[in-house]
């Protein structure tokens, strides 16, 4: 949670403006495409796919979770010559996608889009799971990172970080913050806030970051710390006023805001991350090739425009490197959880 990308040297001699992969030649992209072949090549020799990938989300439609995975699986869907198809199954801050993916057929046609909040937070804030974030699932790819943004309503008189903290402290508990849910990267980033910054607010969880966002526009809540994929569109429209973001440094996507740590609420720093699944026990040769058509996906010029827009970092990478990622995130966030004293739910 407070490490830089497992793939660290994506922001070395390639980032692009906004920390995604920096745009290629045509000819460098069918180099790239071809060395990824083999694996994806392999498998659809064998057959492989016959027939459409179903791809669940525990996230509802609209969301920028929703939105970035449709991206890249549109993209993917044209390598592997077969339709991806969306499923979502928001509730339980993902847990039900999750356990719906970890009971399905390990046959290549079910794909999971996992997030930070589902396997790196879920496991450390819920008492009992129904699956095991490790032994439940083959990694497949690392995605995409994204910092997080601190926003309020527009109305709410907090023109920064420190007139937000000043205010909510001389109102104790009236002050309402929005999550995506319970244990939700939304609902820890805004806890971290609130206890490192000394602050007593009311935590609001809805089902996902869109409905969330909706009530803070309209100012039902407070604020909300989200990613900046979900927001940006908000921000630049003049919906919703963004006052810091959550690295410890700024965003290439709103380099105009300072980030929170800067704004003395020091070592805050969080951000949020994505990627793809299957079942345990799906075929190796089957997982190589959705990483294939995954990493070819994010070389893509719509998905490194679409991450440009979003603020997202593309990562990309093995199978055995983000399942090696995903056992990191999972201590970190171990330490997050106990540090901002969530209950197990």
């Amino acid at each position: 949670m407070h490490q830089l990308p497992y793939r660290s040297d994506r922001r070395q001699g390639g980032a692009g403006p906004h920390g995604a992969l920096a745009p290629m030649s045509r000819r460098t992209l069918l180099l790239a495409a071809a060395c990824g072949l083999p694996g994806l090549a392999g498998a659809q020799a064998s057959g492989y796919p016959q027939r459409p990938v179903r791809l669940v989300l525990g996230f509802p439609p609209g969301g920028a979770t929703d939105n970035s995975a449709r991206v890249v699986a549109q993209k993917m869907a044209e390598f592997l010559r077969q339709p991806i198809v969306v499923e979502n199954k928001p509730g339980a801050s993902g847990n039900i996608a999750a356990e719906a993916v970890a009971r399905s057929a390990p046959d290549g046609y079910t794909l999971f889009y996992t997030t930070s909040t589902i396997h790196g937070i879920n496991p450390n804030v819920f008492a009992k799971l129904p699956y095991d974030p490790v032994e439940d699932f083959e990694p497949v790819l690392y995605v995409s990172r994204t910092l997080l943004v601190l926003l309020t309503r527009n109305d709410l008189g907090a023109g920064s970080t420190d007139e937000l903290i000043r205010l909510a402290k001389s109102r104790p508990g009236t002050l309402s913050y929005a999550s995506a849910g319970p244990g939700s990267t939304q609902h820890l980033a805004g806890a971290l806030f609130c206890r490192q910054a000394g602050i007593d607010a009311l935590h609001v969880p809805y089902k996902g970051s869109s409905p969330a966002l909706t009530d803070l526009m309209s100012g039902q809540v407070d604020f909300m710390i989200d990613t900046i994929s979900a927001s940006a569109t908000f921000i630049r429209a003049g919906r919703l006023r963004a006052l810091a973001v959550s690295g410890l440094d700024r965003s290439p996507a709103l380099p105009q805001l300072p980030t929170i740590d800067a704004e003395g609420v020091k070592g805050y720093n969080v951000a949020a991350w994505g990627g793809f699944l299957v079942p345990k026990g799906t075929p190796a040769p089957i997982v190589q090739a959705l990483n294939s058509a995954g990493n070819q996906a994010l070389r893509s010029q719509e998905v490194v425009s679409r991450a440009a827009e979003t603020g997202s970092e593309l990562q990309g990478g093995t199978p055995e490197e983000f399942g090696k990622f995903i056992r990191r995130e999972l201590a970190s966030w171990k330490l997050a959880v106990a540090a901002a004293g969530v209950p197990k739910q």
